[in-house]
């Protein structure tokens, strides 16, 4: 039998300075992470008062949601053939259960507490956007993945849409004097952390924030102008890709010439004629690799062979980079680049437009490459965007052999190589899950139970639309990070999935 040791309203305390140190940890330290939501467990068990917490956990459909979801990896250990596979992931799942049912079983906050906790879990992801500022700007070519110390940058960017939401509801909170102030500086953070979005490249994150924003303009008073707002700006960012796209594709003089077989020093030119396209130019025509490896020499120390940060070598960096600005990739292209533009190329930089455009253009830019190179190699290494089409293509393939039970809990590894070894995909021997939690589940459990679970889950979304705008924009951003993550692989994302339960409105 456990004891109660400390009156109710210790455990109270306890429990508020757990759940903030965990939103703080969230984005901070796995490691602490599990240390709070384990000591969130105990400070529940020993509080007791389980009648209480029995009629409101029979009472929370949500939490008969997420316990189905728990239940189903569960029943799939019995047509599991990999065992242990399937007990590792259970385990993993372990803070999915288990923080709901401590924030569900527990006395909803007061406002004051809530908005409390809140301020400190935006406040810490205000903290780490400066410290990753501060790596970008000190740290040497540090790639974007990165830039974040702590999380993977993608869990780390959702959080950043949480706190966006959060100030979108804050605006509408001040009020009074000094209210203007206040909210400049409100709208000084959102500006902040949008930007530092487009510094992680997340496309993830602006696609939930267009999906949610567009939900929450439908869910405002004055829903139409709202609507009209939103279609606006969405109609403006649209307009700007398929501007970008145009350029990118737009064909320059020096790719509509008629290929010449030799330099103008006499050396012969190899044209691969495989279309890849950059820039307008075509990256693999007007190549002398002889000369490129002469005229580099007189021009850099750094070795043309030598790999640079980005896993790439210098060699294919100077070529996409002279193709960029329309030069051949001979001689006289090489020495048409100022010292600045050597030094680039020598740090691994492929394209001036990555370092030198704003940052939504060299996010577009890295995405129409990604895009060409799948269009004309089906190459997928170090494209994270096109990797997803090659495992949703390997997921929806597992689906298709086993549409009713699926392959179990544990058996979701094996069955994405094996589909890899069957297409000759690129990615054999990558270890890497569909990065889509929707075909992850019904991969593993078929498609009637993953019918099952979204009717379950739908029984609770009548009570969470009166959980007010902010609840809802946090659902929405869980749903489309879901489109093209694993979220639940990791405690950070099942953190991010659970923890703003506890912020229900009574």
């Amino acid at each position: 039998m456990i004891v109660n040791l400390f009156p109710s309203k210790v455990h109270r305390r306890i429990y508020l300075v757990l759940l903030t140190l965990l939103g703080g940890c969230m984005v901070t330290s796995i490691g602490m992470s599990n240390v709070m939501w384990v000591l969130l467990l105990a400070n529940w068990v020993l509080e007791g008062r389980w009648t209480e917490k029995w009629q409101m956990a029979r009472q929370s459909r949500l939490l008969h949601a997420v316990a189905a979801l728990f239940a189903l990896h569960l029943l799939g250990l019995l047509w599991t053939s990999n065992l242990p596979a399937g007990l590792h992931v259970v385990e993993r799942l372990l803070p999915w259960l288990v923080v709901p049912l401590v924030v569900l079983t527990t006395q909803p906050l007061s406002g004051r507490a809530r908005n409390t906790i809140l301020s400190l879990y935006a406040a810490t992801v205000v903290v780490v956007t400066v410290i990753g500022l501060v790596r970008w700007l000190t740290i040497p070519d540090l790639p974007y993945r990165e830039i974040v110390p702590f999380i993977s940058h993608i869990r780390f960017a959702l959080n950043c849409c949480m706190v966006l939401f959060l100030c979108v509801g804050a605006l509408h909170g001040i009020h009074g004097p000094g209210a203007a102030v206040k909210k400049a500086g409100v709208v000084a953070v959102m500006v902040w952390l949008v930007a530092f979005l487009l510094l992680l490249r997340s496309y993830t994150a602006f696609g939930v924030l267009v999906l949610a924003s567009m939900v929450a303009a439908l869910s405002l008073r004055r829903r139409w102008l709202w609507v009209m707002v939103w279609l606006l700006v969405a109609g403006g960012v649209a307009a700007y890709v398929v501007v970008q796209y145009r350029a990118y594709h737009e064909l320059q003089p020096i790719a509509s010439r008629t290929l010449p077989a030799c330099t103008p020093s006499g050396n012969p030119y190899q044209h691969a004629r495989d279309g890849l396209l950059e820039n307008g130019n075509y990256v693999n025509n007007f190549l002398c690799y002889e000369e490129l490896q002469q005229q580099w020499l007189r021009r850099s120390r750094v070795p043309l062979d030598s790999l640079t940060s980005s896993g790439y070598s210098v060699q294919a960096s100077l070529i996409r980079y002279l193709n960029a600005l329309g030069l051949p990739k001979d001689s006289a292209g090489v020495a048409a680049l100022s010292d600045e533009q050597i030094a680039e190329v020598a740090r691994g930089v492929p394209n001036p437009v990555y370092v030198h455009a704003p940052l939504p253009k060299r996010m577009l830019y890295v995405m129409f490459f990604e895009l060409e190179n799948y269009r004309c190699f089906r190459a997928v290494e170090g494209f994270s965007v096109l990797q997803r089409f090659e495992l949703w293509q390997a997921a929806v393939h597992i689906i298709g052999r086993h549409p009713w039970s699926g392959v179990g809990t544990g058996d979701l590894d094996d069955a994405m190589e094996d589909d890899f070894r069957r297409t000759d995909s690129p990615l054999q021997e990558s270890g890497l899950m569909p990065h889509n939690e929707y075909l992850t589940l019904i991969a593993q459990f078929g498609v009637p139970l993953f019918v099952l679970l979204v009717l379950v889950w739908l029984r609770a979304t009548p009570r969470l639309r009166r959980q007010g705008s902010i609840f809802v924009a946090w659902v929405v951003a869980i749903l489309a990070s879901f489109l093209t993550e694993n979220t639940l692989d990791s405690l950070a994302g099942i953190l991010f999935c659970t923890w703003f339960m506890a912020f229900r409105r009574p």
